[in-house]
């Protein structure tokens, strides 16, 4: 039976390589289809996988087993380990967002909190096999919890991308203890972010949930993180503008992920 630890790293991999994947759930029996071809999984599932492609989501009952099938469009994919507000918000907002996302804490994680998230797992030990090296990872338990570090350390040999919840001191703190255990210090300027986020001068947690997903689509898609009108300045083309030669519309269509 494929297990989780198997299975978010996978749909993580073939959606950041633009794919569509069917993910079938038949009461923990999991499959992984990429359009109608098998990955792993079980064979008898294909039936409700090509029916998921065409619609979307399909939910149904077969000899007294649930069975539900959805397709994964490409997507980025978020690993959140935590169980506070902070990572609640985070959670949402990505899941908002059509992220793939994956919470993991150590026995403190009540499920009904992150309802609609993709996976779920209270066993810190499965981030070693969940993480990639195209993997974005956001620690995040305000306070800290002593399992913070070793979450932290565990993520920075693998992931692209580490967000690290905590102020200036323990920030420093964090660093210092990686240091201890091995990890060099330029591999941390390079991937380890902390205190993490971009600076909105954030108050509430669905505020710091945004300034920490900020940075994490800005190193995704390569943003400066400046204002957009410094980066197109408008006023390049006002005398244009004001001349009558520029039409009001726009040609900008938006896509999204979270339908």
């Amino acid at each position: 039976m494929a297990s989780i630890c198997e299975i978010f790293p996978l749909i993580a991999k073939l959606t950041s390589e633009g794919k569509r994947v069917v993910l079938v759930n038949e009461e923990g029996k999991r499959s992984v289809f990429v359009e109608d071809k098998l990955i792993i999984g079980y064979k008898e599932h294909e039936k409700i996988a090509k029916e998921a492609l065409e619609k979307g989501r399909v939910e149904a009952t077969v000899n007294g087993k649930k069975i539900i099938a959805e397709v994964v469009e490409p997507r980025p994919s978020l690993i959140i380990v935590g169980s506070g507000l902070i990572a609640k918000a985070i959670a949402r907002l990505a899941t908002a967002m059509g992220y793939l996302v994956a919470v993991i804490g150590n026995n403190d994680i009540n499920e009904e909190d992150f309802a609609g998230v993709n996976f779920i797992s209270n066993t810190l030990g499965v981030l070693d096999q969940m993480v990639t090296e195209d993997s974005f990872v956001i620690i995040a338990n305000e306070g800290g919890k002593p399992y913070d570090v070793d979450a932290a350390f565990i993520a920075i040999n693998k992931a692209r991308y580490v967000g690290f919840l905590a102020s200036q001191k323990r920030a420093a703190y964090t660093i210092a203890q990686l240091i201890k255990r091995g990890i060099d210090i330029e591999t941390l300027k390079q991937k380890f972010y902390s205190p993490l986020g971009l600076d909105l001068n954030a108050k509430t947690a669905e505020e710091i949930a945004l300034s920490a997903l900020s940075e994490v689509v800005k190193i995704l898609r390569g943003g400066s993180g400046k204002h957009m009108r410094e980066v197109k300045d408008p006023y390049v083309y006002l005398k244009d503008a004001l001349e009558g030669k520029i039409e009001e519309k726009c040609s900008f269509k938006p896509q999204t992920l979270s339908t």
